[in-house]
């Protein structure tokens, strides 16, 4: 997919290195632009789901919870101790929704020729990706005073992690970048760890998992 971006005359920025496989690097594209970085270690997928048992510390009914209390106690007679009235049904586990895929996305940048397109302009567009455009006064009727549309919330992007691993839309919930690493005599930073966290939008169904492996 990142070569079908790059034929299709998207802007990329970020890590410009050829020595590295493609295989080892992770594109972010929102729109036309596309952040690329070698993925760091510490990079992974989370797939959860939902799971809980509705039913468990019941007994045949909620109000025979007691006696079954009381049976295993013994304090009925002798012939009911260490018996109970819970079933294995009491501890059924219910399905209740997957949460959205998530990814803790470590991405390295760094600069062999231009830190401005390869770190600065790289952490400023991915900045730009998780931020929203809002007014700052509601409008009334959807259109403000000087004719301003309503404001809009961060759009969706698209990872592609070594070319084989596809998702989208995505959004991006958090971002963080380092301050302190090492400038050039512009002051433009040399290298930057960025460290992202990434769902996808939706849960996703048994048959679209095929179509996320490239």
């Amino acid at each position: 997919m990142a070569l079908v971006w790059k034929q299709q005359g998207y802007r990329q920025v970020g890590v410009n290195d050829p020595a590295v496989s493609p295989y080892c690097k992770c594109w972010i594209k929102q729109g036309n632009l596309v952040v690329v970085g070698v993925i760091a270690e510490g990079t992974s997928k989370e797939i959860s789901a939902n799971w809980n048992s509705p039913f468990e510390g019941d007994a045949v009914g909620s109000k025979f919870s007691k006696s079954g209390g009381l049976l295993q106690s013994g304090s009925l007679t002798e012939s009911t101790r260490g018996v109970t009235t819970i079933t294995t049904m009491a501890s059924q586990q219910v399905w209740e929704g997957n949460a959205p895929h998530a990814f803790n996305v470590s991405l390295q940048l760094y600069a062999l020729a231009d830190p401005k397109v390869e770190v600065m302009d790289a952490l400023m567009e991915l900045e730009r990706m998780a931020a929203p455009e809002v007014q700052a006064v509601s409008p009334v009727g959807g259109v403000t005073a000087d004719g301003r549309r309503l404001g809009r919330v961060p759009q969706t992007v698209f990872i592609n992690i070594g070319r084989n691993v596809v998702y989208g839309p995505c959004v991006i919930e958090s971002l963080q970048q380092p301050l302190d690493a090492p400038r050039s005599s512009d002051g433009y930073l040399m290298e930057a760890l960025v460290n992202l966290t990434i769902q996808t939008e939706t849960m996703l169904n048994r048959s679209q998992i095929a179509g996320t492996y490239g």
